[in-house]
Formats: C-alpha cells, sequence, structure tokens
C-alpha cells in the first residue's frame, strides 16, 4: 500500500484538506457543535499553522491532520507546544502501518524546526481503540466526560517511533 504525505503549501491543497475533512465530520465524532468543531478543523489554516495531506497511490485523499503552535491554557504563547487540532484516516486505511507513517512523518517535520517545538498536546473522544493507541506514546493528562487529553514531549515521541524504523 502507497501513501504520501505532504504539507498543505498552496491554497488548492489547502481546499482539498478542508474538502476532506468536511466531507467526512461524521467520522471525526468531535464531541463539539459544528461552529465549534469548524473551528478545529479550520485553526491550522486561519492560523497560518501546518496542516497535512495524506494521498494514497491513486493520488486520493484518504487523511489529515493539523496542528496549530501554542495551548489555549497558555494564551498561544507556549509556541514550543504544538496543539494537534484534528486527524483522520479513511477508514479502510485504519489499522494500517499508514497511522505509524504519519506519525513519522509528524515527528520529523517538528525535528526539523530545530528545537522550536519539544512538546505535542491532543486529544481524542472516548473512542476505545484510540485510547488504546494513545496510551502507548503518550501521557493522558485530562479525563473530561466527553475527552481524554494527552501530552508527549517530542524526545518521548522519537524514541517510541525509532522501535519502527525499518532497517534498510
Amino acid at each position: 500500500m502507497f501513501t504520501t504525505f505532504s504539507v498543505c503549501a498552496t491554497e488548492a491543497c489547502q481546499r482539498k484538506y478542508m474538502d476532506f475533512l468536511l466531507a467526512n465530520y461524521e467520522d471525526l465524532r468531535l464531541p463539539y457543535p459544528f461552529l465549534v468543531a469548524f473551528n478545529f478543523i479550520a485553526s491550522p489554516i486561519l492560523m497560518g499553522q501546518e496542516c497535512f495531506l495524506c494521498l494514497n497511490g491513486e493520488g486520493e485523499v484518504i487523511g489529515a491532520f493539523g496542528y496549530i503552535h501554542g495551548t489555549g491554557e497558555g494564551n498561544y504563547e507556549d509556541r514550543h507546544v504544538v496543539q494537534l487540532q484534528v486527524a483522520l484516516l479513511s477508514e479502510s486505511y485504519r489499522c494500517t502501518r499508514v497511522f505509524l507513517e504519519g506519525l513519522q512523518m509528524l515527528a520529523s517535520h517538528l525535528n526539523e524546526l530545530n528545537g522550536a517545538v519539544n512538546e505535542l498536546v491532543f486529544w481524542t473522544g472516548m473512542d476505545k481503540y484510540a485510547i488504546r493507541l494513545f496510551n502507548k506514546f503518550a501521557e493522558r493528562t485530562r479525563d473530561g466526560e466527553l475527552v481524554i487529553g494527552y501530552r508527549v514531549t517530542l524526545r518521548q515521541l522519537n524514541k517510541y517511533l525509532a522501535k519502527f524504523k525499518r532497517e534498510h
């Protein structure tokens, strides 16, 4: 299964990012009203941050994720922290190596920022599979009624991902 990840550097790519996430909005299962959820989806673009697409071998969008620098708790001044706003893979690509490859791509991208980022925060809904997956590499920081918060340092994430490096 061939997939590629790319930064959405053009308006056309950003449009594909938005189109994919809005077309698959129900799969995001965000526990917020649509206007709040839309803010999470669009904020990487609106705030001039990074968003990414995952494409299959035919060039079709099969996944997307985006982040912003800083957190609401830190008034977005804690720019050394990246807050993953949204991430989604098409259902047929879940439970494959594509998630791992996307995580590796994100870590590599953050490493290239030369120390500007040293931590990643994100959350998930009450999905047992996602909770089990994220507990493998991130620390639970918040157990709410609707979401679970996670935090992982870039160093810890790199260490976790090193277990999966393939020998050439």
